[in-house]
């Protein structure tokens, strides 16, 4: 069987309809670019471990179930809020900005 009769992934079929659609471009990452977006996730990601490892130290405090759900939810929003950061400085990466 060549490459070429081998079944595709669902991946391979969506960017083959991506490409076919007017006006999509695939853009190649630089590696200058692939670095930066390797560094910028790295970084993320200590932040995040650095917010879990503060939470971590603050639930020793903890005495309440209500001081308890305000922690986590701290915590799952601060994590949330690194990561739609770290997405963002990424897209500005792949986008040349």
């Amino acid at each position: 069987m060549a490459d070429d009769d081998a079944p595709k992934s669902a991946v391979e079929i969506a960017m083959e309809k991506l490409r076919a659609r007017e006006g999509f471009e695939e853009k190649k990452l630089s590696d200058d670019q692939k670095a930066e977006i390797a560094e910028i996730r790295s970084r993320y990601r200590a932040k995040i471990a650095e917010a879990e490892i503060h939470h971590q130290s603050k639930l020793a405090a903890v005495t309440t179930r209500e001081e308890l759900e305000s922690l986590e939810s701290s915590l799952a929003r601060e994590r949330e809020r690194l990561t739609r950061e770290m997405e963002r400085k990424v897209a500005e990466v792949r986008s040349g900005g």
